[in-house]
């Protein structure tokens, strides 16, 4: 461990995840560039760094533990990607990767990608697309964005959905996207909390039409010829471990910091003016800051004895479950091309399967020879009892589901199931007012702070993105010159 004598900034970092790890990369490279001293420790309860961004490999395979890449829409990973000198690394997902299909009436059909393909296809009744085409008259909610202030405000996603869209709408495309993100329902999901975008679209222009068609006309006028909102995704040939291996390489080389992996986390204390942290039962510091960056349950377990309200908050924060089943085939035992992204399947067509992503057709290096690999998720918080089930039980229903959707033949080649438990936090309404409880409370504790996909979005995005927003929140007030204190004229 660091030697704590002197006068710079101690830090300790609980979680070596992405959040974790970005945000020391941050705090190290904006102290230097700002002449700030800090000295910082990650503390990391696996062997290994990455939380859920891991990347196995096994006889020529290539499967992520967790997220299978990144939109690149948000500047705060391009910089960071940028910084670690990954560029050449990045993979761009295959043209095939646009094409998307959903399970309608136990058949797979293709997402249209414009407005006249949508009204030609057969996805849904004419009676169903005429109330969509009736969003343009549906008028805004007034108190649309004030979620965190007035909870009783907070629309789930499906209310919005419906009332905008409509309730086929809602059931055959909005459903299966919510569970595909969040492993979630609709239902119960805030609007505000997980797609605040669509909350500001309303506001600013009434409606999602309006805002379509007034950002379609923004654009020509800026001349723009991006991948536009939704960005287009990404990986690295090597898998999203690549980011980890970097984030966690330049901690090990940095003199100002350590990643001490194998560290699980106790508790976190304030003693006297410094905070202390209970690792395997023994306390290490003192600290001048703590940034909890691990899930919120965990969180929760750290602050018990420092400040109960805090930790009753988060503990609040649910999870769902989630099965990853990993299918090897070889390609001539898969009837169906596989050319697009992969499929998913709404809540009332009454499957275990939640979706799959055809894999070796996104990336490529996935894996071996003339084979295919075929990425399902299972569980959620609409299906946890799946959960229940052995590994060989979950991979044959799993397989009796897709087998006729994709003509599989025979017994796959390669299985690899990947439980978690608690695998994605779902944001209910009420979330954002619950943010807004702990940050006042978190007022009380000088130099603490809580990062990561627990609160305020879970994708690699929005960690990286908060990531890089407290690096600079902490810096700028450690760099910031202390006001002189005013006396009285006698």
């Amino acid at each position: 461990m660091f030697d704590k004598s002197g006068n710079n900034t101690r830090v300790a970092i609980i979680g070596g995840g992405v959040a974790g790890l970005a945000t020391a990369i941050n705090l190290l490279d904006l102290a230097k560039a700002r002449e700030t001293d800090i000295t910082l420790t990650v503390f990391e309860k696996e062997d290994q760094p990455g939380g859920n961004l891991r990347t196995l490999r096994k006889d020529g395979w290539q499967m992520e533990w967790g997220p299978n890449g990144f939109l690149d829409n948000e500047p705060a990973t391009l910089r960071l990607v940028d910084r670690l000198g990954l560029d050449e690394q990045l993979e761009r997902s295959s043209d095939a990767a646009r094409r998307r299909f959903l399970l309608i009436n136990g058949r797979l059909q293709e997402i249209p990608t414009s407005p006249p393909a949508f009204l030609k296809s057969g996805m849904m009744p004419l009676t169903a697309k005429l109330r969509m085409a009736g969003e343009l008259f549906v008028p805004g909610r007034k108190d649309l964005g004030v979620a965190a202030e007035r909870p009783e405000t907070d629309e789930t996603i499906a209310a919005f959905g419906e009332r905008r869209l409509g309730k086929a709408f809602t059931e055959v495309m909005l459903d299966p996207m919510v569970k595909g993100v969040f492993g979630g329902e609709a239902k119960q999901l805030s609007l505000a909390a997980a797609f605040p975008r669509m909350v500001e679209l309303e506001n600013q222009y009434g409606g999602l039409f309006r805002a379509m068609i007034a950002l379609s006309r923004n654009k020509k006028r800026a001349d723009k010829t991006d991948a536009g909102p939704s960005g287009t995704l990404h990986s690295f040939f090597g898998g999203m471990a690549t980011l980890i291996d970097a984030l966690a390489a330049e901690l090990e080389t940095d003199a100002r910091s350590e990643l001490v992996l194998s560290a699980e986390t106790q508790a976190i204390n304030r003693i006297s003016d410094a905070w202390e942290v209970t690792v395997h039962g023994e306390n290490h510091g003192p600290f001048d800051m703590v940034i909890d960056a691990a899930p919120a349950h965990a969180a929760a377990g750290h602050l018990k004895t420092l400040d109960e309200e805090i930790a009753n908050a988060l503990q609040t924060i649910p999870f769902s479950p989630m099965a990853v089943i990993a299918l090897g085939f070889p390609r001539d035992q898969v009837a169906h091309d596989l050319d697009g992204f992969g499929l998913l399947v709404p809540g009332r067509e009454k499957r275990d399967l939640l979706g799959a992503l055809w894999t070796s057709s996104i990336f490529s290096g996935r894996s071996p020879g003339d084979r295919v690999l075929i990425r399902c998720m299972a569980g959620g918080s609409g299906n946890p009892t799946i959960m229940s089930l052995t590994d060989d039980e979950l991979t044959g229903v799993i397989c009796s589901e897709l087998r006729p959707l994709l003509g599989l033949r025979g017994k796959p080649e390669m299985v690899t199931v990947i439980r978690h438990e608690r695998a994605i936090a779902q944001y209910l309404p009420g979330h954002l007012a619950r943010l807004k409880k702990i940050d006042q409370r978190l007022e009380q504790h000088p130099g603490l702070f809580l990062a990561g996909s627990s609160y305020r979005g879970i994708a690699v995005n929005a960690c990286l993105k908060q990531a890089e927003n407290l690096a600079d929140k902490i810096i700028h007030k450690l760099s910031s010159p202390v006001p002189p204190v005013r006396t009285e004229s006698p």
